[in-house]
């Protein structure tokens, strides 16, 4: 009878030696629980995931005007050795960035002849040259074809003062523009509630935007042509005919916009009009109404995706490997030919005497 109850009370006490179920650690079940993060929602993430990124580019797309400039007049000497190299540009595409560089106020000339080590006057030498190969001896050629190729090699284009101040100044008009319908869109509530809107939408743009389009050759104003001055007169007189509300004065202003190193203060209508008022595939070949309208029509074919006329392949075939249509002899030019020979010009701008 004693064993009975010395084994009754040894279960007892091995039972109350047990740990809880369901817990680990008896001393757990005792200490006081924190209460659990509250789990942000799935939408409250993926904001916070967008917004990341978002930020991180808008601030790298943020770089100002002025340290795009800094950026470009920077000394890479010491990272690009050029000085046995033979230039890769012509004469007039070196003197085309110089006059570029000092026109848009990036660098004064007094401050470029510092950066390339030239005196002035070696400078002036060689911008006062004219033709491909003119100033091809000077000391000013290879320094400033070396002080342009380094930015070329370390992927820096040289900033486009005008077209960044415009785009600057259009946003800041947008935003006015806005900002002010927005406030007489609210006074208008006030006024009348659910009163209709009679404002009608401007008319769309007839032509397309080819700002964005840049050209070879174009930073030079060295675009390679490859149409006559007749057929570039053509296209300006269908243009002009087509194209609702376009005036001439507008249209030299969209000429003159396609210039990189202008040699003039603007197109005027009257050069406009005096170039489509000649005839000649040549007559004209020199005026800047010709080889800016040659740019703003070939980007316009690119921005509608339309394809080269047999015109333009023809022309290519005779004058690509001449480096384009020759814009330096125009109807003005004189030529020596043979006694009793008859020099003629065919409709592509060749030369050809009988």
């Amino acid at each position: 009878m004693r064993r009975a109850q010395r084994h009754a009370l040894g279960d007892a006490t091995n039972r109350a030696n047990l740990p809880a179920q369901g817990v680990e650690d008896p001393s757990a079940a005792l200490k006081p629980q924190k209460p659990a993060a509250a789990k942000p929602s799935a939408a409250a993430a993926a904001a916070a995931a967008a917004a990341a990124p978002a930020a991180s580019r808008k601030r790298k797309s943020e770089t100002s005007l002025e340290d795009d400039i800094a950026a470009y007049k920077q000394d890479l000497s010491d990272k690009y050795y050029l000085y046995d190299d033979a230039p890769d540009a012509t004469c007039n595409q070196v003197r085309g960035k110089i006059n570029k560089l000092i026109d848009s106020g990036i660098m004064k000339k007094v401050e470029f002849c510092k950066a390339t080590h030239l005196s002035s006057k070696n400078l002036s030498d060689f911008l006062s040259k004219k033709g491909t190969y003119g100033g091809s001896g000077c000391t000013a050629y290879h320094s400033a074809w070396m002080w342009f190729k380094q930015r070329e090699l370390a992927g820096l284009k040289m900033p486009d003062v005008k077209k960044r101040q415009k785009r600057d100044a259009d946003a800041a008009a947008a935003a006015s523009a806005s900002t002010a319908k927005s406030g007489g869109a609210s006074a208008g509530a006030g006024a009348g509630a659910g009163a209709a809107s009679t404002t009608k939408p401007g008319p769309a743009a007839s032509t397309p935007d080819i700002s964005n389009i840049e050209l070879e050759g174009e930073e030079t104003d060295e675009v390679e042509v490859y149409d006559t001055c007749d057929e570039i007169r053509r296209k300006i007189n269908a243009h002009l005919l087509k194209t609702p509300g376009l005036t001439q004065t507008q249209f030299c202003r969209d000429l003159y916009a396609q210039l990189r190193a202008p040699k003039c203060k603007a197109i005027q209508t009257k050069q406009l009009s005096d170039f489509r008022g000649q005839k000649g595939s040549r007559t004209g070949a020199r005026s800047t109404v010709f080889y800016a309208a040659y740019v703003y029509f070939e980007k316009l074919r690119i921005a509608e995706g339309k394809p080269k006329s047999k015109h333009r392949l023809i022309m290519e075939d005779i004058w690509e490997p001449r480096g384009g249509f020759d814009r330096e002899h125009d109807h003005r030019t004189s030529f020596i030919v043979m006694a009793g020979s008859q020099p003629t010009v065919d409709q592509y701008g060749q030369m050809h005497c009988f």
